[in-house]
């Protein structure tokens, strides 16, 4: 019997290894296809020729999340918003894809869809940047042939989840892996329904059991129906609380409301219908019915934390001491929250209690060392203190530590422009501004350019938008001699939103190393803002 060599086993391992990923690579393709099949097809069903339609372009951070996408929400509120027009958003996102390939069909885009706005962000996986142009081509050529394969893509995402992941376990926060990234938005909220009926009726069942059971006397299953009864109660009380939820992060107050009602009459001692009702309170304004229920919740369960942090806001609203008090406790149940260090910290400066700022700005480096906004926001307090050498020091000891972030460069800027040191102050103006170049390869830059004069040449509005949590400013310089385009940052409000919420809620991943792909959450701040700009409501 003629027996395998080690040199034919290692052929055969190769050749397997080599066929499978033709396959993987080949059904992935497929699959992509399949997704921008479903794409173009709800495109069309929603097309109208008669609409205000504004076509979407971009990479999978336009694309992703179906009607969790950002267009979809933005038509969505869009139509919400305005009685006077009827708009269409068409979304025109392919995973993957590179400003070279949205360039060379926009024009085709443009003639299929006739926009009257095309909302453009891309960019983010334009491959060769300033720094690697020193490089041979040939390499370079060579490792952007492989970069395109689909199993490379995959494996890259693969690898930045499992290291986003153990980067939280590794690290754990109050920041909850929440339902609102994964799936259909509508389908999670039918399933919620779904769960309230069901759980009901069961209960009805469960009642009129428990009553045969009690003529009859058989108390063992009258025990046994009052557990499942019980159950019943609880399993749909809370699935009231989340989809009350739901119905507040999309704006739905008078339905949340009804909901909680609703959840109140199931299961009436929780402390978490009352910390939503405190949400939905504080959502709508309504600071001292925000208040009560908030402290109804913390009355219900002391351990509930978010309830403080519920109350900290309300006292923080109506410009109370009692804020810093009650947020201080609930650091000390949640040590680890950094972004709740930042948030108390800027409540401590804008009261001037410059000292506390301070302390819990050290509290958050301590934390997250690598993270700079509480070094920035620790420059600030200087600032208001006039201690313009030590917040110079701050900086300049900083930037040697991040010599890739342009905030402590443009930081100094604004500090030495303050001081009259205006040629220091363009300097750093200047370094600022090169290390918010990698953000963009000159082929990037130079394609939005040509993309902007095909669109504006049919005199259709154009609006250049910035990925979530990145300044606008380079985009602006370069593109902003152009007449007829709307610049629309997303890095305000993220931050903002992160200091409430925190990243996981807003993003399932890291992929961009500043920020990911959206979840629902994420998807509604970017509408927001643009369904805000849109309507007149900010330039």
């Amino acid at each position: 019997m003629q027996t395998t060599s080690i040199k034919q086993k290692l052929f055969l391992l190769i050749f397997g290894v080599f066929l499978a990923a033709i396959l993987l690579e080949v059904g992935l393709r497929i699959a992509g296809s399949a997704v921008l099949y479903l794409q173009e097809r709800h495109n069309h069903l929603s097309f109208n020729k008669n609409e205000y339609r504004i076509l979407c372009l971009g990479e999978s951070t336009t694309a992703l999340g179906g009607e969790d996408s950002y267009p979809s929400l933005l038509e969505q509120m869009l139509n919400t918003q305005s009685r006077q027009k009827n708009f269409t958003v068409i979304n025109k996102g392919i995973i993957s894809t590179t400003s070279d390939y949205i360039l060379t069909h926009v024009e085709q885009n443009l003639d299929q869809y006739k926009p009257q706005l095309v909302i453009v962000m891309m960019g983010i996986n334009d491959r060769i940047y300033l720094n690697d142009l020193h490089k041979n081509l040939w390499w370079e050529n060579i490792k952007s042939f492989l970069k395109d394969f689909r199993v490379y893509k995959l494996a890259r995402l693969l690898c930045q989840h499992i290291t986003h992941r153990i980067k939280e376990i590794n690290a754990p926060t109050e920041e909850a892996d929440l339902l609102t990234g994964s799936g259909n938005y509508q389908q999670m909220e039918d399933f919620f329904k779904l769960v309230i009926t069901k759980n009901i009726e069961g209960l009805s069942k469960h009642m009129s059991a428990l009553a045969q059971y009690q003529q009859k006397e058989q108390f063992a299953q009258v025990e046994q129906e009052k557990q499942m009864a019980g159950r019943s109660v609880i399993e749909a009380g809370l699935a009231c609380v989340e989809l009350a939820w739901r119905y507040r992060l999309q704006g739905s107050f008078e339905e949340a409301q009804r909901t909680l009602e609703q959840a109140a009459t199931l299961i009436p001692k929780s402390s978490d219908i009352y910390k939503e009702w405190g949400e939905l309170y504080l959502a709508e304004g309504k600071n001292e019915q925000a208040l009560k229920a908030f402290q109804a919740a913390f009355v219900l369960d002391p351990k509930n934390t978010n309830a403080l942090l519920g109350m900290a806001r309300v006292y923080y609203r109506e410009h109370k001491d009692e804020a810093f008090y009650v947020y201080a406790g609930y650091l000390q149940s949640n040590p680890q929250d950094y972004w709740g260090h930042i948030e108390l910290a800027e409540w401590f400066r804008e009261a001037k209690h410059f000292d506390l700022a301070q302390r819990y700005l050290s509290h958050a480096i301590k934390l997250r060392p690598d993270l700079d906004q509480a070094y920035i926001d620790w420059g600030q307090v200087l600032d208001d203190q006039g201690q313009y050498q030590q917040e110079e020091t701050l900086y300049l000891k900083q930037i040697p530590l991040h010599p890739k972030n342009s905030l402590f460069f443009e930081a100094l800027g604004h500090l030495y422009y303050k001081q009259g040191k205006a040629d220091l102050a363009k300097g750093y103006f200047r370094k600022a501004a090169q290390r918010q170049m990698p953000e963009y390869c000159p082929a990037t830059l130079i394609n939005y350019s040509l993309l902007l004069d095909k669109i504006l040449r049919r005199h259709i509005k154009v609006l250049v938008m910035q990925y979530p949590l990145r300044e606008i400013g380079l985009l602006k310089d370069y593109l902003g001699q152009k007449k007829g385009i709307i610049f629309v940052e997303n890095s305000q409000n993220f931050k903002q939103a992160l200091m409430k919420q925190g990243y996981n809620y807003y993003f399932k991943d890291i992929f961009a190393s500043d920020f990911g792909h959206c979840t629902r959450a994420g998807n509604e701040l970017i509408a927001r803002n643009l369904a805000e700009v849109i309507l007149g409501g900010k330039k």
